[in-house]
């Protein structure tokens, strides 16, 4: 079972109902840029694999209850510029292999559970988190750090001259 949310500029609020759907495996909520909290609640959906919390440019943080997500194995915070610390229980989930950190906050933290995260093979991120990563890098021997380039390509812009 997987639920996408897109562009939804009403969605301020995560409604705390899609929680009570144990068997969700991936949750997608994307360009929701005014989101700004989860529900305490989402530690319920024990199923999850996938989540996405891609572009929601005013999502404070994670809740604490994250740990919960017991199989969760890829979580994308890319452009949630305004996560600022990633929650202690972050550590708690054994199966995460996959933490995408794109365009995050360069004064984010990291907590020292991160250490905890034997499971966790890659981190993709830009330059600048990459710094926050590299203290880590040293204890976490096989733990890839992807850096991802801004790729900014005005080539577009030749096609389209009059």
């Amino acid at each position: 079972m997987e639920i996408n949310i897109e562009y939804s500029n009403d969605l301020t609020e995560f409604p705390v109902e899609i929680c009570l759907l144990t068997k969700l495996k991936k949750l997608s909520i994307i360009n929701c840029h005014n989101l700004i909290s989860l529900p305490n609640e989402i530690g319920k959906l024990v199923n999850l694999e996938v989540l996405r919390l891609v572009s929601c440019i005013e999502l404070l943080e994670l809740p604490n209850t994250i740990g919960g997500l017991c199989h969760l194995s890829i979580l994308d915070i890319s452009e949630c510029l305004e996560i600022e610390r990633l929650p202690e229980e972050i550590g708690e989930l054994q199966n995460l292999r996959q933490l995408l950190m794109m365009g995050c906050s360069s004064n984010c933290v990291l907590p020292s559970s991160i250490m905890n995260l034997e499971q966790l093979k890659e981190v993709v991120c830009d330059e600048e988190t990459a710094i926050l990563w590299k203290p880590i890098m040293l204890v976490c021997k096989n733990l890839r750090l992807k850096v991802q380039k801004e790729d900014i390509n005005l080539n577009w812009l030749y096609n389209h001259r009059s």
